[in-house]
Parts: structure tokens; sequence; C-alpha cells
């Protein structure tokens, strides 16, 4: 799917880190300020598909909404010259969900599966109460991080919101109906 791009924004791409259907993911660095970030990039040949464009920066702006410690941050935004979208999230540290039920041979401890769900449902919730809806929670999407701060020693966090549901948005001071496409009921109709 295309070469490996030496810069995307103002960030100096290190290695891919996965890759998908729809994108890749990038670990890069802000060289300026030694910020190291992941860049989820979708493929080119979707930069001319509109909706998938305002799906995928739908992804950014359901996070931030919610402003949970249980979801991955996203910074910033954007697009590179040819078209391809572009989103820019903190790097995390860890693994998914997914590659510990594989490496513990499908087991994990009750104390295990009840901190992580705990944590995931907390995440959940923050963002039901903010109308969004994850909509692709699966162990893939789940990342396992070292913190010492957390109950056994480690934090979850949900990743890819690209398909999520946002139920309303904030449009001068009142909650409206939103639809993926990024346009409010009001506005549609007149």
């Amino acid at each position: 799917m295309g070469e490996v791009p030496s810069t995307i924004g103002s960030y100096r791409i290190v290695r891919v880190i996965g890759e998908g259907g729809m994108g890749k993911v990038y670990e890069a660095v802000h060289e300026a300020i030694e910020r190291r970030v992941a860049i989820k990039v979708l493929h080119r040949e979707f930069a001319g598909n509109a909706e998938l464009t305002a799906r995928f920066f739908n992804e950014a702006r359901a996070v931030n909404r919610i402003e949970h410690a249980g979801l991955v941050q996203i910074s910033d935004y954007g697009q590179q010259p040819d078209g391809a979208a572009y989103i820019v999230m903190e790097y995390l540290k860890g693994e998914s969900l997914a590659k510990r039920i594989e490496r513990s041979g499908g087991k994990l401890s009750a104390a295990e599966v009840i901190s992580l769900n705990l944590q995931i449902a907390d995440a959940l919730a923050a963002a039901h109460a903010k109308d969004v809806i994850h909509r692709d929670l699966k162990p893939e999407n789940v990342m396992l991080l070292p913190d010492p701060h957390m109950p056994g020693g480690e934090r979850t966090k949900l990743l890819d919101f690209g398909i999520a549901e946002v139920r309303s948005i904030i449009v001068d001071g009142e909650s409206a109906p939103f639809f993926p496409c990024g346009k409010v009921a009001e506005r549609l109709v007149g």
C-alpha cells in the first residue's frame, strides 16, 4: 500500500506500527518538541471519499468530546498534500488485549478480567454520557499499558472510534442531532 513517508505534517516518521484495510498507523516524533506520537493515515485511494474522510475525522471529534483517561488521546488531524487524511494520537507503549489473550493461551485470571472490564466499562460509560457509542469494541481495540497508579498496575485505553456513533453535538450552546457526514439536522432542513 505504498512506501513509508518521511514526514507527515510536523512529524518525522519512525516506523509502521500497523496496517489495516483502511489505512496505516505510524510511530512518529515531533522533532521540535521531541513528542512521540502515533499517526493514523487513511490509504490514499480513500482520499477522494468525503464520507470516509468525515467518518475518520469523527474519531478525533468523538474521543475529544469524551475527555477520559481510558481513551487514546487525539491531538491533531489534517490532510496530506495528496488528500490522504490523518489523525495524530498519543503513542501507547503496551500490548493489545488481543495479544494478551493470545499470549496467555486464551486464559486470563478472574482478577485480571474484573480489573480490565471495570476500566473498559468506565470508559464506555463516559462515552455514553457524551452521546458517543463506540460500535467496534473488540480485544484488538483495547490497549493495556503499564501504570503503577492503577489497581493491578495497568491501565486500559480504548482505540478506534472511527465508526463511533456521535448522537449529538453542541451548536450555539444547544445539543443538536449529529450525522456521520458532519451536518447538523437543522442545517440540513434550512
